[in-house]
């Protein structure tokens, strides 16, 4: 049986999938362990970009600020060459964040949707 951090990621990872398809991206899962969780492709451009996720967390030291970790399991930030978007995943929400190659990204629960990239999970039907 899976251990809960394990639960919780792949809950992430699939909430993040659900969201990207819901906004008529194509998504897939790396057969292979990469360094990123998702590759996307979105099929209006072509343009392909991967994703990392996170489970946000809220941080009561910072005034609960909404805070998504961008490092790695070995303590090292997450490069532009491995991932172009992280997108955290917080309890009502996903957000993709662009990677600036930060240790973390942290946003105020009242101006997240301005900051970051809020994908509803909700399916929007093609009318094209």
């Amino acid at each position: 049986m899976a251990n809960e951090s394990t639960n919780i990621g792949t809950h992430s990872e699939l909430r993040v999938a659900l969201a990207l398809l819901a906004n008529g991206y194509e998504v897939s899962k790396p057969i292979a362990s990469e360094v990123y969780d998702l590759s996307v492709r979105d099929p209006r451009n072509g343009e392909y970009f991967t994703v990392q996720v996170k489970t946000a967390r809220v941080r009561e030291d910072r005034d609960g600020a909404i805070v998504v970790s961008a490092r790695k399991n070995n303590g090292q930030i997450y490069s532009r060459t491995d991932c172009d978007f992280l997108a955290g995943v917080t309890e009502d929400g996903v957000y993709l964040i662009p990677n600036a190659e930060q240790t973390e990204y942290w946003a105020m629960p009242d101006l997240i949707d301005a900051k970051w990239t809020r994908l509803d999970a909700k399916y929007q039907r093609n009318t094209n």
